[in-house]
């Protein structure tokens, strides 16, 4: 029987240091907090491992032998490799919304500033590890269709922080027709497109170009919201039929 190139033979050994006893203390550390750690060091060994040579080339043991853990503990935590990426995209996907978020938190509230501030944000997460981008902008989409509905969620939250700045900043939006969570989903889809290309490139154009560049896909749906809007207030309020004279 062949087995499968992402999957070795557990060990019994324990790992270096650890103690097989189970609910026992080792270093002052409890079993579940030493587990934990384990598990963390496997997501760090493994963003290193995909961001390097991809997902799909890549073995438990590699993850193992960057993680200097034994497969057994690898199977501790994860039952296979596809949970371990899904461990390893929730991780940078949620360290990329902390970031966001903490920029937004003090940035004016001005549509052209709030944008400028979040896809900044964006790109430099990707440049200064291309790990990550990697993993959220290449490998998510081919890994299959768990981390591919794990991706869509993760977009579709970045998508509501978008729309929820543009119901705030445009709360009469939908009057003249037009949908924040359309508007959102539609900028976060051309980021991504952008920023997938960027990747690709290995970052070559210019983080400034990138920036313009995305900046002027938001600018324009922001200036068509203005000027739907200026078209609105600039009407006449229909005038309001008199009442009916009492008769003599």
């Amino acid at each position: 029987m062949e087995i499968s190139k992402n999957r070795v033979n557990p060990s019994n050994t324990p790992e270096s240091g650890d103690s097989s006893a189970g609910g026992r203390r080792y270093g002052g550390v409890d079993k579940d907090e030493r587990q934990r750690q384990r598990r963390e060091r496997l997501i760090a060994a493994a963003l290193a491992v995909f961001g390097e040579q991809g997902y799909h080339v890549s073995t438990v043991r590699d993850v193992c032998r960057h993680a200097e853990l034994t497969s057994r503990y690898f199977y501790e935590s994860f039952e296979g490799m596809e949970a371990l990426f899904e461990a390893v995209y929730l991780s940078v996907s949620r360290e990329l919304m902390t970031q966001t978020m903490a920029v937004l938190a003090r940035t004016p509230l001005a549509p052209d500033q709030l944008a400028e501030a979040a896809l900044r944000t964006f790109l430099e997460f990707i440049r200064e590890d291309p790990r990550r981008a990697r993993v959220m902008l290449i490998d998510a989409f081919t890994v299959g269709p768990g981390i591919q509905r794990i991706s869509a969620e993760s977009n579709s939250d970045f998508a509501t922080v978008i729309s929820s700045f543009i119901e705030m900043l445009f709360p009469d939006l939908r009057k003249v027709g037009l949908n924040p969570v359309l508007i959102g989903n539609g900028l976060v889809g051309s980021n991504v497109r952008l920023a997938t290309m960027w990747v690709e490139e290995k970052c070559a154009t210019p983080l400034e170009e990138m920036l313009r560049n995305m900046l002027a896909i938001f600018t324009a749906s922001t200036e068509h919201a203005r000027r739907l809007m200026a078209q609105v207030n600039a009407q006449p309020e229909a005038a309001t039929p008199e009442a009916p004279k009492p008769r003599a």
